[in-house]
């Protein structure tokens, strides 16, 4: 089961890793990659593709309306799963829930 539904906000959060200099930041495997220009920045998914590519499940996510930092190429990407997180008002909210439990 999918971690997000249509109406979230999440922010775009690359594989993490070194480059041939030792400088942290996306993964060398995915720098070349259209969605690792979205580093950084916060949308709204409008549509979930459960039978992606390979069985892969994908997340279309809009940037418009948000107030990002991030120079996005375009208004919207689908993304994979593990590429997304969610954002703070959502990780606050589920905070003390866990904590209640």
């Amino acid at each position: 089961m999918a971690r997000f539904q249509v109406g979230e906000l999440v922010r775009v959060a690359m594989p993490k890793g070194f480059s041939k200099r030792g400088i942290p930041g996306i993964s060398v495997m995915y720098t070349t990659w259209p969605e690792a220009r979205f580093e950084g920045a916060i949308g709204k998914i409008t549509d979930i593709n459960p039978r992606g590519p390979n069985g892969i499940p994908l997340f279309l996510v809009d940037f418009r309306g948000q107030d990002n930092r991030v120079a996005i190429p375009w208004q919207a990407q689908w993304f994979r799963e593990e590429w997304l997180e969610p954002t703070e008002q959502r990780a606050a909210a589920e905070k003390p829930a866990a904590a209640a439990t």
